[in-house]
Parts: C-alpha cells; structure tokens; sequence
C-alpha cells in the first residue's frame, strides 16, 4: 500500500511515531511491519554506518518505481543490529526519501552486527530472472530481456542498439502492457534453434518492428528468414540468409548494428519490390545511415 508521509502523519499517534523512530534500539531479535514515511526513513539512514557505497542510479529506479504505484513487496527487510546499526535497507529507505511515498515493510532487529557481511551478496536479479517470476517461461524470457532493451530504444527514438539501460521494472512494464511484444514473443518461440541466421532476440525485435508496418508480412519475413524455402535467388531476403549464415558458419564476429541494419534493409527491399544480385547490396556500407523501416 502506498500512502502520502502527510496522511500517515495525521493519523499516527505521537507516542507510535515516537516507538517508530526508535525501534533499531531494540536489543532483542525481533519482525514488525511498519509504515515507513519519509521522515522516518530519513531518521533510519543516520545509523548506515561503514554501509556499501549509495548506488544512486539503483535509487533512482526504486524511487520512480514508488511514485508510479509499481513498486512491489517481495519480503526483503529492512534490517537493524542489536546496536541499532542499519544493516540492510539504505537503497529502498533512499529511495522512499527521493519519492516523498510512505510504505508498508518488514523491520527485523536484533541482528548480530557481523551478519552484515553475509547480507546481499548474492547476484541481482536479470531481466529474464523477474520475467520468470512474472511467468514467462524459461527460455522465453531469456529472449525477451535481450529484446525488450531494442524495442524500448525503438519506442522512444533512439538506434535500437543504443546501449540505453532498463529497470527490471520498465521491462515488466512494457511486457504487461504491450500485447503486440508478447505476440511477436510466442511467434519466435516457435522458430528452430539450429541453423538460426540472427539470434531470437534480434529476431523478436525485429518481428515486433516489422509487425508496426504489416503484420502478415512480418510474419513471412522472419519466418522465411529462419527456413530459406521457397527464396528465390535475386531476393534480398535470400541474399541476407545466405551471407549470415555463412557468416556464422566460418566464425565471423558480426556487430548488432550491422545485423539490425542489414534485416531492416532487406525488408525495405522486399516491401518496394526490389530485387538484388547479390549481399553487397543488402548489407550496409560504412557510412550509411542507419535506415528507416518502410510500409
């Protein structure tokens, strides 16, 4: 529940606020679920001492998050010592700062000071870790979160390979929100794996790309992209299967842009009409723009 400090302020006895603001005192190992406001929040960050180093991106993220009504609890708690030393917490309690959002969490005290090394030193959580926990499967969302990043830089006008990063939050946002992404989704998961000319991820943000022009036609691209039948050879599409393959089969490194760009400019190719004799003209030039997608 997310509620504004203000409200929580007028309607909390003093003598309550008061327990609140002391409870890291406590000596005894002990949970409570407690409202923290900013200004409570702001009174627990004064006993991080010898903490890790503020991430204030990671702030940043948590706080946009909470004034979005899209953080969510996932039981991680807001830890004090027997000292009363912060333990655990400082970025979510920052974060709670930075937005002015009052939160329900869980406090755990009483904790041994030495606990604190053994306190987040696990992995963060991947992209395709939280779309897993969302329900997507598990091979799926390995795809999706190294697609969402083109489609999103797509979706606010930048080169889809920027390096632009996302939260795990944006990524579950615009997987919830966008159907046509879960759609171009299931059509990739139904693409082989063996012999690929592009990677499914390359191949899911093209596919939802193409789709914003012709659905249909987006279908038979990539598909036909995957299977080669039926290309005849002064098709552009035939020449992009051909040279990526071949690309791949002799071990060739080729850049994300390159690949983007090449698919993009095969498909313009195909929606005019045009035919090519050979992969020279698919494939970008040095100093070419990275193109548009035509209709």
């Amino acid at each position: 529940m997310n509620v504004s400090s203000n409200e929580i302020a007028a309607s909390t006895p003093v003598f309550v606020a008061l327990a609140m603001y002391t409870l890291p005192d406590r000596g005894e190992y002990g949970t409570q679920e407690v409202m923290v406001t900013p200004e409570l929040a702001t009174a627990w960050l004064r006993r991080n001492e010898a903490n890790r180093k503020l991430r204030h991106r990671a702030v940043a993220e948590y706080a946009q998050a909470m004034q979005r009504g899209l953080w969510k609890t996932t039981g991680e708690s807001i830890k004090f010592s027997k000292t009363g030393r912060l333990l655990d917490g400082q970025h979510r309690l920052a974060a709670i700062v930075d937005s002015g959002i009052a939160l329900s969490m869980v406090v755990v005290t009483g904790l041994d000071n030495g606990a604190f090394d053994a306190i987040d030193t696990g992995r963060s959580r991947t992209g395709a870790d939280v779309l897993l926990i969302e329900g997507v499967g598990a091979r799926e969302s390995a795809t999706v979160a190294a697609a969402m990043p083109l489609i999103l830089n797509y979706q606010r006008g930048l080169l889809p390979h920027n390096r632009t990063r996302y939260s795990n939050q944006e990524l579950i946002e615009a997987w919830g929100s966008q159907e046509g992404i879960r759609r171009s989704s299931q059509f990739v998961t139904k693409l082989p794996r063996r012999v690929m000319p592009i990677m499914h991820s390359k191949a899911l943000f093209l596919h939802w790309a193409f789709c914003q022009r012709d659905v249909e036609a987006a279908d038979e691209f990539v598909e036909r992209l995957y299977s080669g039948e039926l290309l005849g050879k002064t098709e552009p599409l035939y020449h992009l299967r051909q040279r990526l393959l071949s690309m791949r089969m002799e071990g060739k490194t080729i850049s994300e842009m390159v690949v983007l760009h090449a698919c993009i400019k095969a498909w313009n190719a195909m929606r005019l009409g045009k035919n090519h004799a050979s992969w020279r003209s698919v494939f970008p030039k040095s100093d070419e723009a990275f193109p548009e997608i035509a209709r």
